[in-house]
């Protein structure tokens, strides 16, 4: 554990809060891209499965399950509490683009060929692409809230600050986790470009709206980059 780490979860997690507080306060999850929620949902999922296999510390353990509970929480509002709400109509962006490749691309680079490496390999992939379905929403909408563009800030937050979590450990310990780490260096080249755009333009819908073309590019470029490694958890 480290400095850049912890701020890193605290940001991951405040952004989760901001996103279910606001359909909670509001009653109302207008705006909001389910398929996103579900998309990071099932990258928790498939990340955590050693909650029942490995015990690494209470800290580790208690994080895994808030994030657990707070996502499956935000797709019960979405698609259940407050679900006259959702919009589903404009939630229209096609997952199965991502998913399958994912699919195919977590059997094809991983670090062990068993069903937890591979799953986990698929969560690192899939969070890289998640927010993409939030994204076509707003574009195709023409509407974001300043609740959402803080929401997308936390996030990419939370990613740069994993970048420099990375850094620090492999000059401290040695630790390099090539999958997890190109996934986030392209993940958070597009964050940079919304950090720029929110900062310089503030919270108008123009920041997001040609982002989606962009983590497209780098996600896909990324994919010829990943190679065999050691993983440590």
């Amino acid at each position: 554990m480290n400095v850049f780490r912890l701020a890193g979860d605290v940001s991951h997690l405040l952004a989760i809060i901001i996103l279910f507080m606001k359909i909670w306060r509001s009653k109302s999850c207008a705006g909001i891209s389910g398929k996103s929620q579900v998309l990071f949902a099932l990258v928790f999922t498939t990340r955590y499965l050693d909650l029942f296999t490995v015990f690494i510390s209470l800290y580790n353990t208690v994080m895994k399950v808030v994030f657990l509970v707070l996502a499956y929480a935000t797709v019960h509002l979405i698609y259940m509490r407050f679900r006259n709400s959702y919009d589903s109509e404009n939630d229209s962006f096609r997952v199965e683009f991502l998913l399958v490749p994912v699919a195919g691309l977590s059997f094809l680079e991983n670090y062990a060929f068993t069903p937890l490496e591979i799953l986990w390999t698929f969560s690192i992939y899939l969070e890289s692409v998640a927010i993409l379905p939030q994204l076509f929403m707003i574009t195709k909408t023409g509407e974001a809230e300043s609740i959402t563009t803080h929401y997308l800030f936390f996030l990419g937050l939370y990613r740069a600050l994993y970048l420099a979590n990375w850094v620090w450990r492999y000059h401290t310990e040695g630790f390099f986790d090539q999958i997890a780490v190109v996934s986030g260096v392209v993940q958070t080249i597009f964050y940079c470009d919304f950090f720029y755009l929110y900062f310089t333009r503030g919270e108008r819908t123009s920041l997001i709206k040609h982002h989606v073309n962009h983590t497209l590019f780098y996600w896909f470029i990324s994919t010829s980059t990943f190679s065999t490694g050691t993983k440590i958890i």
